[in-house]
């Protein structure tokens, strides 16, 4: 019998890992590694590109969130 916890671990996993796959460079300027006070350079409002090569690693992290969730949902409702 699944739990509140289980239904919520996948629930979330799911929305946290499409969130870094469909919007990673925004998830990278809401962190604490690249957010606004890790990156002040300059004047107001012009950062610094977000690299392609961060991009992908939090599509990557997101990728793995999404294979968490499945393996939580896999083992809890089959």
């Amino acid at each position: 019998m699944s739990g509140l916890r289980e239904l919520l671990a996948v629930v979330l996993g799911v929305l946290f890992g499409l969130a870094l796959i469909v919007a990673p460079r925004t998830a990278l300027q809401l962190s604490v590694f690249v957010g606004p006070h890790r990156r002040r350079r300059g004047e107001y409002g012009s950062d610094q590109a977000i690299p392609d090569r961060w991009a992908w690693v939090v599509r990557a992290v997101g990728v793995a969130c999404l294979a968490v969730a499945a393996l939580i949902a896999y083992q809890t409702y089959a």
